[in-house]
């Protein structure tokens, strides 16, 4: 088929999707969709998604330049049609911020995913909402927190937040530190660079060792209070200042702790993650990664057992001598990952194949200036250069200067990088046609997105890094080509599928190019991926990216106050209810929930999760990269890898999975894939209080016949619900 790269002549057809009736618009509700007020009778309703799909459109079109004014109509109106027809999914951060605004804005709050080799810039991409990547290993922690300024938060008395006889005022310090020269004021800006600023004077000066006996004072004074609105953020309420001046006061207690470098920086950027998760509107997603031949290696292995430093996922950066090697570092490092994965049940830390990830250096030169990291919104102090340099010698020296992202779906530059990404439901398109069209048409949105001022202007020009990815795969294979779970895993009895899939890649690599010689960029150095499309996927209901469904019916819990007045009104129309002893004063309201593949009659051949054995699952992997992540030519032949990851959870019940057979099958299989998070499937019956509560379809019927439908009571969805399977992108 010829390139679908021009719009018909006729007048496009646009068809909105309506999203899931339950779980759907619980979930548009919750994070997608904004509250409109009528022009006139000034009454307020929720955008359709047909509104979202224009304004997502509109701002996504508008990075082309106003010159070229066919081209903004012409992907304006295809864009607007695939996003309302569902068959393209922006990733949340462009359906959450997409507007005529997005020229405006910096980039970081259109990425999920980034990486940072210093706390400052971590804590700035955190506040943007970004998943952030950062290796821990010896030669990339350049700071010795020791050295730190005795630092001192400080706030007027007039401020709103101000609590007498618990913080110590401005006029106070004056009177007690004065303005020596070794007293040093920073006055903190209301914004998240000026945050950024405060955490970026306490390392540099770190850094720099001449400061340890001196005295930081941050003057917080002028961060606006908590529950006034954020413009940037739809009007959702500021924190105020409290959260990052706790977090800093928490900092300030590593000070003499005699933790190694490495260490100290994994509690500094605990603490200032959890600051912005208590921000509320923003996420803390992070994954944190040591080199498995670092001296302190089985330090990082159990630095996480009993429930510390929780706000990032741990994975050992390992490479194709370690799984080869039979020596005593290399088998003892596996054998203590594997140890602490299974019997701390957690799955961490994780493997991290730092040889198979995509490192493209072309157009690379290190860095060494210490100019990686700057925008127009964001100059760092021109001391810190000094720092970032450091950083940039020691990460050129590396074999491999790749890591990923927290959900492991993006193969990043450790110094710092970014990547966007968006789905494709080929499922939703009319055609094979139709599908690659959205495939072609989600390409060049993200790379549009390439051209916005960020932080890393310098690695996202050099790169072009974009992820296109899939959701609803499994609904695509049995309505389109008939295939179960089972049928895919077998090549040949399934061919036609994965030829399709890469075409569908070689789509997305072709207009890659293409679009990158029309717009006089550098070619996408990565272009496909997987990611876990959680959030994304539940507004249609559909499989989440390359995962299996984890149940084919359940019920939804979702908790309120036991006076809120919503419990009368779900109970009046028969919605299951549960006094929670646990809980005092909460009462559970259970939503029926069924997955869209449990409704497209699949007649009994539908695997779940649970069913599918772990050595199914790697092989459905191993096919995902061979055909979308890599691709092949039309001859068969294997393409240049230009793909990210495959962000994928494998679960397994260690009730019925020993020890012995979980290491047999973690030697076998971990280091022929580029990433996978093997995590044991908890058992959640002895708990009063389970989000989603697995029941037969006899249970199913019953809850949902007892229900009188009311369209004006729409069903609510729970925080726990909005996390990645993995737990990896907590929102």
């Amino acid at each position: 088929m010829a390139a679908t790269q021009s719009l018909p002549k006729k007048k496009m057809k646009f068809i909105e999707r309506k999203l899931d009736n339950g779980m759907g618009m619980a979930v548009a509700k919750r994070t997608y969709l904004r509250k409109i007020i009528e022009k006139g009778s000034g009454a307020e309703r929720w955008e359709s998604w047909g509104e979202v799909a224009d304004r997502v459109a509109k701002g996504n079109s508008l990075l082309i330049p106003a010159a070229e004014r066919k081209h903004r109509q012409d992907e304006f109106t295809l864009l607007k049609k695939h996003i309302s027809n569902g068959s393209i999914l922006m990733s949340g951060r462009h359906l959450q911020h997409g507007d005529e605004t997005q020229p405006t804005r910096n980039m970081e709050v259109f990425t999920n995913c980034s990486t940072a080799s210093s706390s400052y810039i971590l804590f700035y991409l955190l506040m943007n909402g970004s998943g952030v990547g950062r290796p821990y290993d010896d030669d990339m922690c350049v700071v010795n927190w020791d050295n730190m300024p005795n630092v001192r938060c400080v706030i007027d008395d007039s401020h709103p937040d101000f609590v007498w006889g618990f913080d110590e005022s401005v006029r106070d310090t004056k009177h007690k530190y004065g303005d020596g020269e070794n007293i040093h004021w920073f006055e903190v800006p209301d914004s998240r660079e000026g945050w950024a600023q405060a955490v970026e004077m306490m390392e540099v000066m770190a850094y720099e060792k001449k400061y340890k006996d001196d005295i930081l004072i941050l003057d917080f004074s002028k961060v606006r209070a908590k529950g006034q609105p954020i413009k940037g953020m739809q009007d959702r309420p500021s924190s105020g200042p409290k959260p990052l001046m706790n977090a800093i006061e928490k900092v300030t207690t590593l000070k003499g702790a005699g933790l190694s470098p490495w260490k100290q920086t994994m509690f500094v950027d605990h603490y200032l993650a959890e600051c912005v998760l208590v921000g509320g509107a923003r996420r803390s997603a992070r994954i944190a990664t040591k080199v498995w031949t670092d001296p302190e290696v089985f330090d990082f292995i159990q630095i996480k057992r009993g429930g510390f430093l929780w706000s990032a996922n741990n994975s050992v950066a390992v490479d194709e001598k370690f799984w080869k090697q039979r020596g005593n570092h290399a088998q003892k490092v596996l054998e203590a990952i594997m140890k602490s994965s299974y019997e701390d049940m957690t799955g961490e830390p994780g493997f991290i194949n730092q040889h198979r990830l995509v490192q493209n250096d072309t157009g690379y030169d290190g860095y060494q200036d210490g100019k990686y990291a700057e925008s127009s919104k964001y100059k760092p102090l021109t001391r810190t250069e000094k720092m970032l340099a450091h950083l940039a010698r020691n990460a050129g020296a590396k074999i491999y200067s790749q890591i990923p992202n927290p959900c492991g779906e993006i193969s990043l530059n450790m110094l710092g990088g970014y990547c966007v990404i968006a789905d494709v439901v080929p499922y939703f398109a009319p055609t094979i046609d139709d599908a690659e069209e959205a495939f072609r048409a989600a390409t060049r949105a993200l790379m549009r997105v390439n051209t916005m001022d960020c932080l890393y202007n310098r690695e996202v020009k050099r790169t072009n890094r974009i992820g296109v990815g899939m959701t609803g795969i499994h609904e695509f294979a049995w309505n389109q080509f008939g295939y179960s779970f089972r049928d895919l895993i077998n090549e040949e009895k399934s061919k036609d599928f994965w030829l399709t899939i890469a075409r569908f890649k070689r789509a997305v690599l072709t207009e890659s190019e293409t679009y990158a010689k029309k717009m006089k960029m550098n070619v996408p150095h990565t272009n496909t991926t997987i990611k876990p499309s959680g959030t994304i996927s539940k507004l249609f209901a559909l499989t989440e990216g390359a995962h299996l469904p984890s149940m084919r019916e359940y019920i939804r819990w979702v908790q309120y106050r036991s006076d809120d007045p919503m419990v009368k009104k779900y109970q009046k129309q028969g919605y299951p209810i549960k006094e929670l002893r646990s809980y005092t004063g909460s009462t559970a309201v259970g939503f029926p929930t069924q997955p869209l593949i449990c409704r497209i009659g699949m007649n009994g051949e539908l695997v779940t999760a649970a069913e599918a054995t772990p050595e199914e699952q790697y092989k459905w992997l191993i096919l995902l990269e061979k055909y979308w992540i890599v691709g092949i030519d039309e001859a068969g032949n294997a393409l240049e890898d230009t793909g990210n990851q495959v962000s994928y959870t494998l679960k397994y019940d260690p009730k019925i999975v020993k020890y012995a057979e979980y290491s047999e099958m973690v030697r076998k299989y971990q280091g022929l894939i580029k990433c996978c998070s093997v995590m044991p499937q908890q058992d959640a019956t002895a708990y009063e209080y389970q989000p989603e509560q697995p029941v037969t379809i006899s249970e199913f019927m019953r809850a949902l016949n007892e229900i009188e439908k009311d369209e004006t009571l729409l069903e609510d969805i729970d925080y726990e619900q909005l996390k990645c399977a993995t737990g990896a992108c907590p929102i």
